[in-house]
């Protein structure tokens, strides 16, 4: 996505999907690229550096900024001072967002954030890029601090494929700033209810099945994955019908170093309140992420079958979550060498 000219992100949609086509970069009769093939880190101009830093420092140094601006107030301001404060707290919670996501997604800035993480996207069955196919669910762990790979494709899957939302926590559809990630495509909150509306009108999403119990799993030398006996992905698929793609974000664990307590109380804390709750931090320790390499990794759809309620055993529902568990560690092992991540495993746990 890096390498796009600025002008071809605002030609016409069926334009922009034939320039991708024309770019997209076939891998071999084994189905893989050759070793580290794809790990060229993109260069960036210190403007558009400038233009990701300020972004960052926005969706992810408010919130803290703004908890912090609200205790001082709270032990050392006036009532009406902390009234303003709360008013502003409201307006930025649940103002009406814009709906020009076509304008973001064609602008300099999703250039700059491509550039940015040099990101890539790997598809093994292009069919999921059909506007005219069913729409589909995207399940692509780990979650990380921030699932900036997920962010990314919400940009690039509308600017050149169809219609794509985020899935994320109820409680970050209206947090202030952090809610501004959804202007790149649209965000819905990852209930089975939420899903299944928005794939039923033909939205794709997309969502991080760890979720916020992955940001505690880290590993500095293979990739943890909090998804063993996570198992609501394959109910749905299996009392829905909706196609699951199994993928895998490469490079969402490295853009942060995060701390948390070794006793589990930041942990529990963020799983109870749906919102993360440690320290975390990146570039000049800021909230803004280390520039890394991203790889979206989108693996062949899988289609269970809607099933009636009776058929949907605890067996039936075990072999579907292994189906998904076991796409999601194919691409992650087919794809690794060429990303250069050749010594790294896949742990679910």
């Amino acid at each position: 996505f890096y390498k796009l000219p600025p002008e071809d992100l605002r030609l016409p949609l069926e334009q922009r999907r034939k320039v991708l086509a024309a770019k997209m970069k076939p891998a071999g009769e084994d189905g893989k690229f050759p070793e580290n093939s794809l790990t060229e880190t993109a260069d960036i101009s210190l403007l558009e550096e400038l233009m990701v830093v300020s972004f960052f420092c926005l969706i992810l140094g408010g919130p803290p900024t703004a908890f912090f601006s609200g205790i001082y107030l709270l032990l050392f301001g006036t009532w009406t001072s902390l009234a303003v404060y709360g008013i502003c707290m409201v307006v930025l919670a649940f103002h009406p967002l814009p709906k020009f996501y076509e304008g973001i997604i064609q602008s300099k800035f999703s250039l700059a954030i491509y550039k940015y993480f040099s990101f890539r996207m790997i598809m093994e069955d292009t069919e999921i890029a059909n506007p005219d196919a069913d729409a589909w669910v995207g399940a692509s762990p780990p979650h990380g601090v921030l699932p900036i790979a997920n962010v990314l494709s919400m940009l690039g899957i509308n600017l050149f494929a169809r219609p794509f939302v985020g899935g994320g926590a109820s409680v970050v559809l209206n947090a202030p700033f952090l809610r501004y990630m959804s202007l790149f495509g649209g965000m819905v909150s990852v209930s089975a209810s939420s899903i299944d509306k928005a794939t039923t009108k033909g939205l794709c999403v997309g969502l991080c099945p760890d979720g916020i119990a992955g940001m505690f799993r880290t590993s500095d030398e293979n990739e943890v994955v909090y998804l063993r006996n996570r198992m609501g992905l394959a109910k749905f698929a299996l009392r829905t019908g909706k196609a699951i793609i199994p993928a895998y974000s490469i490079g969402n664990t490295k853009i942060f170093t995060p701390w948390f307590d070794p006793y589990g109380i930041m942990e529990f804390l963020s799983r109870r309140m749906q919102a993360s709750i440690l320290v975390f931090w990146g570039k000049w320790f800021l909230p803004v992420p280390h520039r890394y390499n991203i790889t979206m990794l989108c693996g062949k759809p899988l289609r269970e079958g809607k099933l009636e309620e009776k058929a949907i055993t605890p067996e039936r529902i075990k072999a579907t979550h292994q189906r998904i568990l076991d796409g999601i560690t194919d691409i992650f092992d087919r794809h690794k060498a060429a990303v250069g991540w050749g010594e790294t495993k896949i742990i679910f746990i």
